[in-house]
């Protein structure tokens, strides 16, 4: 199972809260936001690898994954730590929409809405000018968010879903395993 090598590459709670300066006990500096970052982010349960921390937080990654946002790590990591689920596992899963897939899944949004909504794709002549194209795409923003939520709560569930199998059948297949040696 990929746990014993989770555990030794993802940072524990203790390097996190050192790596991003939040281990200096009493510093009166600190921003609100930053004392609520260092209270949420000190919960064990966002750092312990089990099947429900884990299935969530892949659920979360795939969710944040596919909204068209600025900061998507920062937003991943601050509602896994909310919901109370695995946080860099949510994190990493985040990174597969990036700036060489974010064509391909805005374009696979955009299909997706405007098949869900029944709503007509532009089709693009080779002739059409850059007012007409931004005019065309201001139009498809609505029908782009909807596909994009639908995608994402789709492959979040399931993401959850297929995570929970994959443990139990791990689980399982240890288990087994460790009954046929005694």
């Amino acid at each position: 199972m990929p746990r014993r090598w989770l555990q030794k590459k993802l940072p524990s709670n203790q390097q996190l809260h050192q790596q991003l300066g939040m281990d200096a006990a009493g510093n009166e500096n600190q921003s609100r936001f930053m004392v609520w970052i260092k209270t949420k982010l000190s919960d064990p349960m966002l750092w312990h690898l089990n099947r429900r921390s884990v299935a969530g937080a892949v659920a979360v990654g795939l969710f944040v994954g596919w909204l068209p946002l600025p900061m998507q790590m920062l937003f991943a990591a601050l509602l896994a730590a909310s919901l109370r689920v695995h946080v860099p596992v949510s994190v990493v899963l985040v990174w597969f929409s990036n700036p060489i897939t974010f064509p391909a899944l805005l374009y696979a949004a955009w299909y997706v809405g405007s098949t869900i909504l029944g709503t007509p794709m532009i089709d693009a002549p080779l002739s059409m000018n850059v007012s007409t194209l931004l005019k065309a795409t201001a139009n498809a923003w609505p029908v782009i968010l909807f596909g994009s939520i639908f995608c994402a709560t789709a492959s979040a569930v399931l993401g959850f879903f297929l995570t929970n199998i994959v443990w139990r059948y791990g689980a399982l297949r240890r288990w087994r395993a460790r009954l046929s040696r005694t």
